[in-house]
């Protein structure tokens, strides 16, 4: 029995252990709403766990996905948060910021008129189809 209990602790010491620094973590945060409060947290949700993570010897990769109305915060004649955009992407840079194509080009539709993304942003074909790849390759999900 007790050399059973000594190989089954030199086995648990000896394997990589699921809270050792150095991990690479992945989260994607979702936002699809146009209130300023919610996006704000989205990006304040994003920038902790990047600091959280750097503290912990971590790293980790974080994309912000916004579709439906929550592009608007990444539409630079629309965005209610752009200097909160700018300042968390100069602080954080790794943080990729994602906009849905198909909700930009309903919104320029019934807007009648192009819009423009923020520089720190970037269009994907579908926000929706963008969160299911990240998902189904293992990415966190979370939805402030």
């Amino acid at each position: 029995m007790r050399l059973v209990l000594l190989l089954l602790c030199g086995l648990l010491l000896s394997a990589p252990s699921a809270w050792a620094a150095g991990r690479q973590h992945h989260l994607v945060i979702h936002v699809d709403s146009a209130d300023a409060e919610i996006m704000t947290e989205a990006l304040h949700n994003a920038a902790n766990v990047v600091a959280t993570e750097r503290k912990a010897g971590d790293t980790v990769k974080i994309e912000v996905v916004a579709n439906g109305y929550g592009t608007k915060m990444f539409v630079r004649e629309l965005s209610p948060i752009a200097d909160e955009i700018r300042r968390i992407h100069a602080a954080y840079p790794e943080v990729v910021l994602s906009a849905c194509g198909i909700s930009l080009a309903h919104t320029e539709a019934a807007m009648k008129r192009s819009l423009t993304v923020l520089p720190e942003a970037h269009v994907v074909p579908s926000g929706a189809a963008r969160i299911m790849e990240l998902e189904e390759r293992g990415w966190a999900y979370l939805k402030p």
